[in-house]
């Protein structure tokens, strides 16, 4: 989707430079360009994008440029899911994660583990 996207991009920011370029205005032109490749260039790359992985402690989020932020897997409280996706919440903090992405192997990780918590704290 985000190729998609930068394609997209690409052709409509090479038609409005082109246009300006047939009109003999190559300031405006080349400002086109230069914009149209930036934007193609934010939109292909990662940043903001969370990665989620998981092991024995819990589960690590990273959206670069931010750190990496660990969620450890007793402190996993709520689990729900609407048309957005899986919204999961633990004590010191949240994340959600879109259905159809969501593994199926932390899916289940995380409803034990909440169920485990949930028995635990009763």
């Amino acid at each position: 989707m985000r190729k998609f996207k930068a394609i997209i991009y690409v052709l409509l920011g090479g038609m409005i430079a082109w246009g300006y370029w047939q009109r003999g205005d190559a300031g405006w032109a080349i400002f086109i360009s230069l914009f149209t490749l930036v934007i193609m260039a934010l939109t292909l790359s990662s940043i903001g994008r969370l990665k989620i992985s998981w092991d024995e402690n819990g589960i690590t989020l990273a959206a670069f440029p931010k750190k990496p932020r660990l969620l450890l897997w007793q402190d996993l409280e709520k689990l729900s899911l609407d048309h957005l996706g899986y919204h999961v919440r633990a004590r010191n903090g949240q994340f959600k994660i879109r259905k159809n992405v969501m593994p199926d192997e932390l899916l289940q990780r995380i409803k034990e583990n909440i169920r485990i918590n949930a028995e635990a704290h009763k």
